[in-house]
């Protein structure tokens, strides 16, 4: 198990440099070493700074990734319960191999124009049908 947790572990800081790298905070990083003296103009101005677009861009973002980050997390966690739920109803390793595979290829199919749906609807409706349907669907498994 030290092995995967390693390797994991390595993954992980891999791909968070990388995605750091190559975000908008690293080009903004870079930029704000290269010249300080723009950093001083945007800290001396506190009203524009307030109204400036991209501070609250950056705020409705990092609001975003925490409740994204959040959901994303609680769906990881329901993996190994649903594993442990399978196989307290008695299905076979691949039973359970093929469900969770059905799963993925669902969410691969339908996430593919759920988006657009979501823009014609409205994503907010979107995010509460999918709360109210996943919040109903953990309820129903139940043991």
């Amino acid at each position: 198990m030290t092995n995967f947790t390693v390797i994991f572990s390595l993954s992980l800081a891999f791909n968070v440099l990388v995605t750091f790298r190559s975000s908008e905070y690293y080009k903004q990083w870079r930029d704000k070493q290269q010249s300080t003296t723009a950093a001083s103009l945007l800290t001396n101005d506190k009203q524009s700074l307030a109204d400036d677009p991209t501070v609250v861009w950056k705020k409705i973002l990092r609001n975003y990734l925490l409740v994204y980050l959040l959901a994303t997390c609680s769906d990881w966690l329901q993996g190994p319960y649903v594993y442990a739920l399978y196989d307290y109803y008695h299905y076979s390793q691949h039973d359970i191999a093929v469900l969770f595979v059905a799963g993925f290829g669902s969410s691969m199919v339908f996430g593919s124009f759920i988006g657009g749906m979501a823009d014609w609807g409205g994503r907010k409706r979107f995010v509460l049908l999918f709360a109210a349907i996943y919040a109903m669907s953990c309820l129903t498994k139940r043991t």
